[in-house]
């Protein structure tokens, strides 16, 4: 087996191609494959460092490597079970985790703190936080300037933050205040004399 140092860029990239389409095709999953492609390069890598094997063809070497990745892999997804899985077959899964550590009052204060945004400004936190994009995406989507999104969408954040603050001090649901003094009686304390 050739040493570390001898092996050529392209060499490497002739394994790394070998490699991913072996994965790809047994695994049917892109980010899947480039994992498994990473490891296998990395085992060999470490191979030729530490134990310096007496292998004459590297390419059906670093086959061999890469056939162990990927039955590590086809384990390791049989024995996951997705979380929405587990917890919709448990019988007493209770209420949502989300709904249950964010109260009413917190929901009502995020309304209310987004009812005081602009229209552009709900549109790009929207974009951005709900839908995943990118500023330049959401810029692209609104026609707007990279940098004017930015600068929007900090400018946003810092409004919401604040309006969510001030909402969650006064809450939506507690009674109007009223002048309970009005209502007292005073009756003039009769005079000592």
């Amino acid at each position: 087996m050739p040493a570390l140092g001898d092996l050529a860029a392209d060499q490497l990239e002739t394994l790394r191609s070998g490699v991913r389409l072996m994965a790809l095709r047994a695994l049917r999953d892109p980010d899947a494959a480039e994992e498994v492609v990473q490891e296998t390069l990395a085992r060999a890598v470490a191979a030729l460092r530490e134990r310096s094997p007496e292998v004459g063809n590297l390419g059906a070497y670093v086959a061999g490597i890469a056939r162990h990745v990927i039955a590590d892999v086809h384990r390791a997804q049989k024995r996951t079970v997705p979380l929405d899985a587990s917890v919709a077959g448990r019988a007493d899964a209770g209420p949502d985790p989300l709904h249950t550590l964010i109260s009413a009052a917190e929901r009502t204060a995020v309304r209310a703190a987004l009812a005081k945004l602009s229209l552009t400004d709900r549109e790009i936190l929207r974009l951005s936080f709900f839908e995943g994009l990118t500023p330049a995406e959401v810029a692209a989507r609104l026609h707007q300037p990279d940098a004017r999104v930015r600068k929007r969408k900090s400018r946003a954040l810092e409004r919401l933050r604040r309006a969510f603050l001030e909402a969650a001090r006064r809450p939506e649901s507690a009674p109007a205040p009223t002048d309970s003094r009005a209502r007292v009686s005073r009756t003039p304390m009769a005079k000592e004399g």
